[in-house]
Formats: structure tokens, sequence, C-alpha cells
């Protein structure tokens, strides 16, 4: 049965709760938005509009945060529990059952929300097609990523390179921490399996785009 509007906008759009949960973690910590934005390099406006929800902070601000304080990215989506990788630890996530979160990129499913402290983060991502007028979406973080098209058909846009259409059953591996995007060559929606590795690489020093 298909949901109500309001109910998969819900589902989907987690910046209200990222912004609680940061709050959460100031008050509990006694931290100001000045000693967040010192441990995680995110800009004390960005972590304002966070907290205020005005924001859909992108994956690479998301694992910023979380590195910076010392927690899961999935962690700032969902408060609930979470148990830490361990040796013989294993998590099924059913269809359609990770941690669902959107911002401009698109829709993103984290997979294996059960579990923190992992070394490898596997998403599912619905890429929305780009309008001809439309915003170049770009992303960076620390560390590698892999990514498999499912469905349809994504141009992946990386610094320096040429843009490349990727159908699906193609793959790229990269160096995220360069800026980076998608979008699907519409008007359908693409899909694609992604799967970081944090790793150790640094991010350049430029500000960070939330909404990206």
């Amino acid at each position: 049965m298909t949901q109500p509007a309001e109910m998969q906008s819900a589902r989907y759009d987690r910046s209200s709760a990222v912004g609680k949960i940061l709050a959460d973690l100031r008050r509990k910590n006694a931290w100001t938005l000045a000693d967040v934005s010192k441990r995680t390099g995110v800009s004390i406006s960005a972590l304002s509009k966070i907290e205020n929800g005005q924001s859909q902070p992108a994956y690479g601000v998301l694992t910023r945060l979380a590195s910076g304080l010392n927690i899961d990215f999935v962690e700032l989506l969902d408060s609930g529990g979470h148990m830490r990788f361990s040796g013989a630890t294993r998590a099924i996530t059913r269809a359609g059952a990770g941690t669902h979160f959107r911002n401009d990129m698109g829709i993103y499913e984290a997979l294996a929300p059960d579990i923190a402290a992992k070394s490898l983060q596997p998403m599912l991502i619905e890429i929305s097609p780009r309008e001809a007028d439309g915003p170049r979406v770009r992303s960076s973080h620390r560390g590698e990523e892999f990514v498999y098209v499912l469905e349809g058909e994504v141009v992946f846009e990386m610094s320096p390179y040429t843009p490349v259409l990727l159908a699906a059953g193609d793959s790229v591996y990269f160096d995220g921490s360069m800026d980076h995007g998608f979008y699907a060559v519409g008007p359908a929606s693409g899909r694609i399996l992604s799967v970081c590795f944090p790793g150790t690489s640094e991010l350049p020093a430029t500000p960070e785009n939330i909404s990206k």
C-alpha cells in the first residue's frame, strides 16, 4: 500500500532529526557551536542551520560531524541503539529497512544501520535528474568510494575529469575527497549502490556546502 506523501517525506527528510541529535549532544557535553565547529571543521553558520532544520546536510558534512564528535554518522540520523562492530558481528538489513535521508543529490538508504563504527558504509541512493538550468550538486568526504549503477543511467562528475555516463552494470572507484557528484539522465531517477571507506585521506581546505 502506498504511503501518504507526508509520511514518505517524514521518512526521508531527516534534517530535523540531525539538528535535534546535534543539539542534544552539545547540551550533554556543554559544547558551544564554536566548540563543535573546531572539532568538525563545519562552519558555525552551517551548524546553526542544521540545528534549526534549515539545511539538508550532505553525506560529507555528516561524516565530518561524526568523525569530529566520535560517533557513527548513522547515529546522527537515528538516536536509537547501535551495536559496535566486533568479531563475529553480523547485521541483516531487509529490503527498504535501512535508515533513509534526503539531500539535493537524492534519496539515501544507509544499510547496516544497526552497526556503529564500521569500516565500510554501504548506501543505496536514488539519484534525481538535474534540470537544464539547475545547480550542479557536489559532495566531498574523506576516503575512498565505490559506486555500482543498479538502475537507469547517471552522469558522474569529478574534478578534474570530463563527466562520464554510467549505465546499469557500470561502476566507478574514486577518491571521495575530490569534488564529485551524480545526476540521472531523466526523466526517471537512477539508482546506485555506494560503498564508502573513510580511510585517512584529508579533505581539501574548502568551505563545505551543506545543501550538496
